[in-house]
């Protein structure tokens, strides 16, 4: 029990001021890059989603003949150029028209409700969509962990992980390569200074301010990046003979060759599959391998892959604990940002008389766009800027708890105490700058 009380210690260490300057610093770096590609590029996802089936010509149309009737009945004085109703001019329009109808309250909220009904045909940009689509997933794992209902945590981290990726690869490769590859960096340095702080924390070293410790991961970039990645590129370079092996059997003498030498691609095949097993034992504890014991990227990459093969039960334990300790983490920050935005959301509009913005992270979290009137923008901005936070804090609790299960394991395989951080000589990195010599 008493090491389970000190893995749980990363409930009270995530939230401090000094991770959430981290982690705003992160979610600043993935969302006003994802925010640009939007601006620059436009949208490009069909109003369902990501996980949607992309429109067809019909569905279209109906939704351009829905728009046509909305602007007909409620609009009749107001014209579109081209031969399409743009949807977010339609939305902004219906919405601008409910405000100027302050002596009318049942047709202001008419206009409101159609503004909602058009904004919800509104294309959606990469980025747009793709938060919304892994939004909805993590909520779905969120809300089985409170349940206790493993299905939709499968389910969620299923999403998370593997659908919500291939999908937006599938929908628009470029963003997909161009902010995968940044999204990498940011999360590789990001959870690198996360584990960092955690392990000088459990040390008993002090707290390493968010300055230090951002230093410290940037400057070890491509060994935190490698410790995710590492594994995988030799798993794939060893792949690709493989794939090339199988042209052999596009002829029946090639064929008979490759059937003949078919233990080669067997052996390679073997090798690109323990790669793989790396990387997927290892990858949870690279960042923390990498910060607490000073090590290389592919060097602390296989760390968790060495530690589960000398001891898969204490593994298993250890990793158990720490999900359930996520997963109790997560509900409490999701309970948090429910009641400290829509709690003030709910008020303001009861004193409004229903005539402000109503904007949470509880109102839709799978349908995060930038509201159209300028009013509603500000409020969603400050909204945004909480969740920015709150999503540093979701980010540092999972990187506290692997680096917490990470010296737990070491110190079960390798003998190595849990205050014993690399540099294990200088307790200097708390304030960056050697204590005074004593007298």
């Amino acid at each position: 029990m008493a090491r389970l009380a000190w893995l749980a210690g990363c409930l009270t260490t995530a939230a401090q001021p000094a991770r959430l300057a981290v982690g705003f610093v992160v979610a600043l770096l993935l969302w006003g890059p994802g925010l640009a590609w939007d601006a620059a590029v436009g949208p490009t996802i069909d109003p369902p989603g990501l996980l949607a089936e992309p429109w067809e010509d019909l569905e279209r149309a109906e939704a351009q003949a829905t728009m046509r009737r909305i602007s007909a009945q409620l609009l009749p004085d107001v014209t579109f150029e081209g031969a399409q109703i743009p949807a977010d001019q339609l939305a902004a329009a219906l919405a601008a028209r409910a405000d100027d109808l302050t002596d009318d309250p049942a047709a202001a909220e008419r206009m409101r409700t159609a503004a909602r009904r058009v904004r919800a045909l509104v294309p959606l940009g990469s980025f747009q969509a793709l938060t919304g689509a892994e939004a909805e997933a993590w909520a779905a794992v969120i809300d089985g962990a409170r349940s206790l209902d493993p299905r939709p945590v499968v389910a969620g981290l299923g999403a998370a992980f593997i659908d919500v990726p291939r999908a937006c690869i599938a929908r628009d490769t470029a963003f997909a390569s161009v902010f995968g590859a940044w999204t990498l960096l940011v999360a590789a340095i990001g959870f690198g200074a996360f584990a960092r702080m955690e392990a000088v924390h459990a040390a008993g070293r002090g707290m390493l301010e968010a300055g230090g410790a951002l230093r410290f991961a940037a400057e070890r970039w491509q060994a935190l990046a490698m410790s995710w990645v590492g594994p995988v590129a030799v798993g794939v370079t060893v792949a690709i003979p493989v794939v090339a092996f199988g042209a052999l059997f596009r002829t029946d003498v090639g064929g008979w060759i490759g059937a003949v030498l078919y233990v080669v691609p067997m052996a390679l095949g073997a090798i690109a599959g323990l790669a793989f097993i790396l990387a997927v034992l290892g990858a949870p504890f690279g960042p923390a391998a990498v910060s607490t014991d000073g090590l290389g990227g592919l060097e602390g990459s296989q760390r968790g892959a060495i530690y589960f093969l000398a001891r898969p039960f204490s593994w298993l334990m250890v990793m158990a604990a720490a999900a359930g300790i996520v997963a109790i983490g997560l509900a409490i920050l999701r309970t948090v940002g429910w009641a400290l935005t829509l709690v003030p959301a709910v008020a303001v509009d009861l004193g409004s008389g229903g005539s402000s913005p109503v904007v949470s992270i509880a109102s839709d979290p799978g349908r995060w766009w930038i509201p159209l009137d300028g009013r509603e923008a500000l409020v969603w901005g400050w909204v945004t800027v909480f969740s920015m936070l709150l999503s540093g804090a979701c980010l540092s609790l999972v990187a506290g708890a692997l680096t917490r299960a990470y010296l737990l394991l070491r110190e079960s395989c390798d003998g190595q105490p849990t205050d014993a951080v690399w540099p294990y000589e200088i307790p200097a990195d708390v304030t960056d700058t050697l204590p005074p010599a004593a007298t």
